[in-house]
């Protein structure tokens, strides 16, 4: 049975901190159905920031919540949260992207937010996503960080190390990398891969799979022979513990994308909220 309007409310009730990253600054006291406004309107407390983040540097503190009003620029929207990302105090913040419902189409895992919502916003749509991302916090979490060897991958960071050293991972490498770090020894084919890493499905991007291995493998060192092909089926990630088993080479022949310059094809409304989730 769904919550009622007012057991949603209860659960939004706490007092919020929130952080709105806003490529229009002067514009925010004017529009009445911005992101900062509504969730003045809801009670919280609201720190107004643009895309360079310098309010941020000069208020600090944690924040419950950042909203990133991506509007058309999902470009630059995934530069902001991975910033936001890489700030400490910020470490357990849920991230909100506001973005124009043509741009669904373009969004991705790889944008990094938690969850989307629409433009133009509404105060009821904007209270039920925050009960939702109070809810899934709710849920029993995973560990924080997961250990290959002497690989540590940081599941608030959304990055992987070795030594103290970042292996700079992309947003698709660290996915694929948790993904099979939590799954060892488990084989998946390609569309597997697509579906449940990056959550979406389109006729011939298994290329994409192979180039993110590739890219992947080459930053794991030695380790990334544990990154194994498996002939008709797929890849899988072999157990550290085992014996170094003879794989087949990689698939190549295709130019490897440039860290960060990926391309995926766009996937659907519902895959993209669910690649999120």
């Amino acid at each position: 049975m769904s919550p009622s309007p007012a057991s949603r409310a209860a659960l939004v009730a706490p007092r919020l901190r929130a952080v709105v990253v806003t490529l229009d600054q002067r514009q925010d006291g004017f529009r009445t159905d911005s992101p900062a406004s509504l969730l003045r309107a809801l009670g919280h407390e609201v720190i107004v920031s643009g895309y360079d983040l310098t309010e941020l540097e000069a208020r600090g503190g944690s924040a419950d919540v950042a909203v990133v009003e991506a509007g058309e620029h999902l470009e630059i929207s995934r530069n902001a949260i991975q910033r936001l990302r890489q700030r400490p105090e910020l470490n357990a913040a849920r991230i909100l992207l506001c973005l124009e419902v043509a741009r669904v189409v373009a969004l991705t895992a790889e944008i990094g937010a938690d969850d989307f919502i629409l433009f133009p916003t509404t105060l009821e749509e904007l209270r039920a996503r925050l009960w939702q991302l109070r809810v899934r916090d709710r849920r029993p979490r995973r560990p924080l960080q997961l250990r290959y060897g002497e690989i540590v991958v940081d599941c608030e960071m959304r990055q992987a190390y070795r030594g103290g050293e970042s292996l700079e991972l992309t947003p698709y490498e660290f996915q694929l990398l948790r993904f099979l770090v939590e799954r060892v020894n488990r084989v998946f084919t390609r569309q597997e891969l697509l579906a449940r890493v990056w959550g979406y499905r389109h006729a011939g991007s298994g290329r994409n799979v192979d180039t993110h291995i590739l890219n992947l493998r080459k930053k794991l060192g030695h380790l990334g022979e544990r990154l194994q092909a498996v002939i008709g089926v797929g890849y899988k990630l072999q157990r550290i513990d085992a014996p170094l088993e003879q794989s087949p080479p990689l698939p190549a022949g295709h130019r490897v994308a440039r860290a960060g310059r990926e391309r995926p094809a766009s996937p659907e409304t519902r895959s993209a909220s669910a690649a999120m989730r």
